[in-house]
């Protein structure tokens, strides 16, 4: 198949399963309470409309230099004419801003003007159904943004605010007011682009972006770069050993890297039903030469699954690459279908911060359509953490490639990474090892720490606790809140580097962020805000100073 049949199919997905909108990992959910009567599922009943500007109470010290607006994305439609969406991320998305300058903070929200907000606002009702919830009488699909719900992530882009969904177009915000322009276009010839909503930056001023395409036994990933002016630069359609849920990848110097899961797409009702869990099957590690699509590689690993990625390096001929990795794929398959609806909960594990270890010898310069890559033999290694955290957050390089290598001799080391995890209430006293268990959970099961997780350098320039051969910070926000993704903001010349949390209060109906210095984030935020509004719970954000 080449990539014009690639795009032109896309619409035929959507008929018989639809494309997932993304299942982000904040929690591991492993309370077997009703979530209708769990005091947490507050943050998962939605908003009925936008949210306008107010003014939140701050506490502490808000830095003067630190001037922008905090975005962050997420479902937040839940409900239409009495019938309620049955998954979390099936949800229309809503963008939340926080606007920080002169020591004060101010909040508003909008939906996102899809075309099936829209269509549906104007209804009163559900018109299409989505990733995890059949919709009777459904309209009929025509193409992929029919059915997309931009509610996963959010890229700053020429100035303009772009919300991401896994399948369909990103679209257009304005980044002050955010009023809602229309769908990205990225040329005629590439209408309904499967764009995902973990794009990464190039170096150059484009992007590095995939797209997956599972209909009728195909196993088929579109990797493809966008170029400064926005056109697509370059494409390949690559065959995979099996139809995995992908959700992100992870970059190095001179590779993409994709986690090939043992969660395969058959069959289902739902998108996310038809996705079932083959342990038989082996994970594998996808290594793609940025400078060739077709120079590829191949390593064999254990059976596993996973969301998201942290860093990837190149260091003495090996490249080594973070993520959070599950044993198994239940947080998608089985445990996230009690979230909205109230069912009895599968117990599900949370995803380790590992580090996978594999050889760069030379790659093969001429793969074809059955030829996916060079399968190694096996000598992967995993170095576990021992650290159960999710949505991984660093500094970020902008370089180009040879940028990078000139400064640092095509050699790097890790750096500081950033996460959450919901680290046990009963055990924050009892030692920080002992909070490290599969069986550690929060009151709500939902992530309610900040994580720090150190490389060799920082070791001794911090007071921190220490778990096999990993070192870590850790500060637990408390009883009753739940954190969601930590935001790194990058030192300027005007300020020092900060991470900028949002949370909910769900036992006081409070939502809020808080603001910790990057460099000892266990000394707890140096300031905070809240507000008398329950905002419903997101994926992801940014950033953007202004």
């Amino acid at each position: 198949m080449d990539r014009r049949q690639f795009l032109a199919g896309s619409a035929a997905l959507m008929t018989t399963a639809v494309w997932a909108s993304s299942v982000d990992k904040l929690l591991a959910l492993d309370n077997a309470q009703a979530v209708a009567r769990a005091p947490w599922a507050i943050g998962f009943n939605g908003a009925e409309g936008d949210y306008q500007p107010l003014t939140m109470q701050v506490s502490g010290e808000w830095p003067a230099q630190l001037s922008g607006n905090l975005y962050r994305n997420g479902p937040a439609k839940m409900s239409r004419a009495g019938k309620a969406y049955q998954h979390w991320f099936d949800g229309d998305g809503m963008v939340q801003q926080f606007s920080v300058a002169n020591g004060q903070v101010q909040h508003q929200a909008k939906f996102i003007q899809t075309k099936k907000f829209k269509v549906e606002e104007a209804a009163g009702t559900f018109k299409y159904t989505t990733a995890g919830t059949v919709i009777p009488n459904a309209l009929p699909i025509r193409n992929n943004d029919d059915l997309n719900v931009a509610n996963t992530s959010l890229l700053p882009r020429h100035g303009e605010l772009l919300a991401l969904w896994e399948a369909g177009s990103p679209y257009r915000l304005d980044a002050h007011t955010l009023t809602t322009f229309g769908v990205k276009s990225f040329g005629d010839k590439f209408k309904g682009l499967p764009f995902s909503a973990h794009p990464l930056d190039d170096g150059q001023g484009g992007l590095w972006n995939f797209g997956v395409w599972y209909v009728g036994g195909e196993k088929q990933l579109l990797v493809y770069q966008v170029a400064a002016d926005d056109s697509i630069a370059r494409m390949e359609v690559i065959e995979l050993p099996q139809a995995s849920y992908l959700h992100a990848f992870a970059q190095s110097e001179n590779k993409l890297v994709f986690y090939i899961s043992s969660c395969v797409y058959e069959e289902g009702e739902t998108y996310i039903d038809a996705f079932k869990w083959r342990p038989e099957l082996p994970s594998q590690l996808l290594v793609i030469d940025k400078a060739d699509f077709k120079a590829r590689q191949l390593h064999p690993l254990p059976a596993g699954f996973v969301f998201h990625f942290g860093q990837a390096i190149e260091k003495n001929d090996e490249l080594s690459v973070q993520l959070c990795l599950y044993p198994n794929s239940t947080i998608l398959t089985q445990g996230m279908k009690g979230l909205l609806t109230g069912a009895r909960k599968t117990k599900t594990p949370h995803a380790e911060l590992v580090t996978i270890i594999v050889p760069l010898t030379a790659p093969l310069t001429a793969a074809s359509k059955t030829q996916l890559a060079e399968t190694l033999p096996s000598s992967a290694r995993i170095n576990r953490s021992g650290v159960m955290m999710e949505f991984p957050q660093f500094a970020q390089h902008t370089k180009s490639n040879k940028e990078l290598a000139e400064k640092t001799g095509g050699a790097s080391d890790f750096v500081p990474l950033f996460g959450v995890g919901a680290r046990s209430d009963s055990a924050i006293n009892s030692g920080a090892n002992s909070t490290f268990k599969y069986e550690a959970e929060s009151e709500s099961g939902l992530s309610n720490t900040l994580y720090c997780i150190h490389n060799a350098k920082d070791r001794s320039q911090h007071g921190e606790d220490t778990l096999s051969d990993t070192s870590y910070s850790a500060f637990y926000l408390g009883k009753g809140k739940i954190a969601e993704e930590p935001l790194y903001i990058p030192a300027t010349e005007q300020h020092e580097a900060y991470l900028l949390m949002t949370w909910l209060d769900y036992h006081n109906a409070l939502s809020g962020l808080s603001l910790f210095r990057a460099s000892d984030i266990s000394a707890g935020p140096i300031a905070s805000a809240q507000m008398n509004r329950v905002l419903p719970l997101g994926f992801h954000g940014c950033f953007i100073n202004a």
